[in-house]
């Protein structure tokens, strides 16, 4: 049902890595792979198609040219800032059917979940 909220020209994958550019203002794609746990290959994919939708733009760092920087035009911060909006709008909606104790008590099981996975991926590495 989210899904539906997520900007109709990019996948929710893409929005996901746009939302992470967004927070982190500058990446690598190294820091995209690791942050998400895919491959290069599959990064390098995602950056291309969401160049090619003028939603990222590429930026080399001037002491050592080999690295490459990703960021988001002013179209993909527009295009995560409203679509994260639309997202919210959502969620708030459906959560305006609990009272805040229900609320509190999921976001707790949330966080606990969290936390047990988190755990689970540092075990992993």
């Amino acid at each position: 049902m989210i899904k539906q909220h997520v900007h109709t020209d990019i996948t929710t994958d893409q929005f996901t890595i746009l939302q992470f550019i967004y927070q982190q203002e500058k990446v690598t794609a190294t820091e995209i792979s690791q942050h998400l746990g895919l491959g290069k290959s599959a990064i390098t994919a995602y950056v291309n198609r969401l160049m090619q939708k003028n939603l990222l733009q590429r930026e080399r760092n001037e002491q050592d040219r080999r690295i490459v920087y990703l960021s988001l035009t002013d179209h993909g911060t527009k295009v995560v800032t409203i679509t994260e909006k639309e997202i919210h709008q959502f969620i708030e909606e459906k959560l305006a059917h609990f009272d805040m104790k229900e609320v509190e008590k999921f976001l707790h099981a949330l966080e606990k979940l969290s936390d047990l996975m988190e755990m689970d991926q540092r075990l992993e590495e």
